[in-house]
């Protein structure tokens, strides 16, 4: 067959590069376990030191003001994990339905084929939010749309990332999401599958699906490095709050030596510079 040895080799290598694009995906959803674990954690230290702040007495204003923002943080960071868990409810909720409301509901639970922590991991991560629009109640085109902007962080005008993100989003669900609306790839392909196409026209199509797939191979591995990076500075910082509370000893905040009232004040403040790290989002279009 005229350029069979081309297909074959198109198809080879398009085969490695889904191989090694499961490999990264796989390491994004675990580091993202990871980044979400310690942020949960850095979470409970931020609500043990507020506590502790919360009892001293005589604290200058200062103190006050910036609690007030540690506690406007963790709200943020709280607030974020509740839209996320309802999208999931309602994901689910419409996967009981039938028709075009499963396309709806297969989209959105793309996401979770990794577990529910990578998926709020994943989700926390890259600011992925509900577009506040009830899942179950849509259907055809309108439930896919809203599927992908729902995973993109929102319809463009309001202000998300919209369909487009939440195609590269899909991604990060593995083989599972690539073949559910064909939103991505359709996954790893056998010898035979274009057996009665051109080979020149099928090792051509083969080439290009490759090609988008390295970008997105590479785009990934520079995420990874960033959920590594970020994990690694809020568990410095985490080090560093436990080490400034150790120090803390009293309370009247008007009886500390001159040195115990800068040790406090670094407490609250590297406290504030935790809670603003578990909040950081990485930009998934990055």
């Amino acid at each position: 067959m005229f350029n069979a040895k081309l297909r074959e080799e198109a198809i080879d290598n398009y085969n490695a590069a889904v191989k090694r694009y499961e490999g990264v995906a796989e390491n994004l959803g675990k580091n993202a376990n990871i980044l979400y674990e310690v942020r949960v954690n850095a979470l409970k230290l931020v609500k043990l030191v507020e506590e502790r702040i919360n009892q001293l007495a005589n604290t200058p204003k200062e103190f006050k003001a910036t609690l007030e923002k540690i506690e406007f943080e963790v709200k943020n960071f709280n607030e974020k994990r509740e839209e996320i868990n309802r999208a999931e409810v309602e994901a689910k909720a419409a996967a009981g339905g039938s028709g075009a409301s499963a396309t709806l509901s297969a989209l959105g639970l793309a996401v979770a084929t990794m577990g529910p922590t990578a998926a709020m991991g994943i989700a926390t991560t890259f600011g992925v939010a509900s577009t506040g629009t009830a899942i179950s109640t849509l259907s055809g085109a309108a439930a896919t749309n809203a599927a992908l902007a729902w995973l993109g962080g929102g319809a463009l005008a309001a202000g998300g990332r919209g369909m487009t993100a939440g195609s590269a989003f899909l991604a990060l669900a593995g083989p599972v999401g690539w073949t559910i609306a064909g939103v991505m790839f359709t996954g790893a392909v056998g010898a035979g599958l274009y057996a009665n196409n051109k080979n020149k026209e099928t090792a051509d199509k083969l080439l290009g699906e490759r090609e988008n797939l390295e970008i997105i191979i590479r785009k990934f591995n520079n995420m990874n490095s960033e959920i590594k990076a970020l994990s690694e500075t809020t568990i410095t910082q985490i080090e560093g709050v436990i080490s400034s509370e150790k120090t803390l000893i009293g309370n009247d905040y008007s009886l500390f030596t001159q040195n115990e009232k800068i040790q406090a004040g670094l407490l609250v403040n590297s406290t504030l510079s935790l809670v603003q790290l578990i909040n950081k989002e990485l930009n998934l279009d990055a």
